[in-house]
């Protein structure tokens, strides 16, 4: 009876194992994610994960507002700079500082600055600011070019998929992740 408790023990553990080392790795494969306990979402949402650097900037300094305005990525200035939820924004002006500022969900990118197609295949992936695809008012990065080529072929099927996958790293919809980011 001893040795079927002990096995029993250590296929719960093993389970248990199973179940946070992948996030956990998936986690701490992405130098750039922000995955503090303290980190709050553009909902105020403990948790929510964003690709920031070691200075917590997203999309490596670009600005966002610039992606909508002039339709190409364009290296924003520290000196123009912005927090919405756990991330500091750059801008190239005063003016595109103060529309982000007024709406500033409408220009965040989506899946926390992740590679949209990546964030599709429920993965976490850095991306290259220089690789994006807005669709229906809304900002997508990607890792590469052909990651964005795959990804804005077929935006109302693969948009829906990334968007249930991002759910996947929200801590309420995922113990293990809660757990690992302290919630």
């Amino acid at each position: 009876m001893k040795k079927f408790r002990y096995s029993l023990n250590a296929a719960f553990v093993a389970a248990v194992i199973s179940v946070v080392t992948p996030t956990a790795a998936l986690l701490s494969g992405c130098s750039q994610a922000e995955t503090s306990a303290e980190n709050k979402g553009p909902a105020g949402k403990r948790g929510v994960l964003v690709n920031v650097d070691k200075k917590g900037v997203i999309l490596n300094g670009y600005d966002v507002v610039a992606y909508f305005k002039q339709g190409r990525a364009v290296k924003g200035n520290p000196n123009y700079s912005s927090r919405y939820g756990s991330a500091t924004y750059y801008f190239a002006s005063e003016e595109d500082k103060a529309r982000f500022e007024k709406a500033p969900a409408k220009y965040a990118p989506q899946y926390g600055g992740f590679c949209a197609n990546s964030m599709r295949k429920r993965k976490l992936a850095d991306v290259d600011p220089n690789q994006f695809y807005i669709y229906k008012g809304k900002l997508y990065v990607c890792s590469s070019s052909s990651a964005l080529k795959e990804f804005s072929s077929r935006p109302d099927v693969n948009i829906p998929a990334a968007d249930k996958n991002w759910q996947f790293y929200q801590p309420p919809n995922n113990p293990a992740l809660r757990r690992y980011l302290g919630g």
